[in-house]
């Protein structure tokens, strides 16, 4: 009988450690989707899988036919930053552009503070510049966030984004 109260115990230790060992799998594997490859950061958690997938398909694309790179971060607020330093600083961590080319572009969206940034690397500047920046925010953006469709809106403004560079390719790496 002691016998038997032994394996019982070490039966259901195993498979309690097992079952946990599961759900750390599963939330890692959560994890590292939701950041899609480190060019998706939905920290405010505003899209949905698909929406996350279908962005991240645009990206991935872009990043195929001309080497340039997007990535999304989403957060909540900022806490107090202001969004140009925050961009900036993220743009930076995320090392975004090809080295010679200085080709990436940070889209952040910060939905308490009700602020949206597009960091440009230099080499896109000749393609993105400041006004189209503001433009593809007035009325890409802001418009579908206004209706609280935030991943379409996102999905847009990196499709008009992944189209702008595509269109002038032959811009891209060129410094003002």
């Amino acid at each position: 009988m002691r016998h038997f109260r032994l394996v019982f115990f070490i039966v259901i230790t195993i498979g309690l450690l097992s079952c946990n060992r599961d759900k750390q799998e599963v939330k890692q594997e959560t994890s590292r989707e939701r950041t899609k490859e480190n060019r998706i950061f939905d920290k405010a958690d505003l899209l949905t899988k698909n929406q996350e997938d279908s962005t991240f398909i645009l990206i991935k694309d872009l990043e195929k036919n001309t080497g340039s790179q997007i990535a999304v971060i989403t957060i909540d607020t900022l806490n107090g930053v202001d969004i140009n330093e925050y961009s900036n600083r993220e743009f930076e961590k995320l090392n975004l552009g090809r080295d010679l080319q200085k080709d990436g572009i940070l889209l952040t969206v910060a939905l308490k503070d009700k602020s949206v940034r597009i960091e440009v690397g230099y080499g896109l500047e000749k393609v993105i510049k400041d006004e189209i920046a503001a433009r593809i925010i007035q009325n890409v953006l802001l418009p579908k966030f206004r209706e609280a469709e935030y991943g379409q809106g996102i999905y847009n403004g990196v499709d008009t984004i992944k189209l702008l560079i595509e269109k002038n390719k032959d811009l891209v790496g060129q410094m003002l």
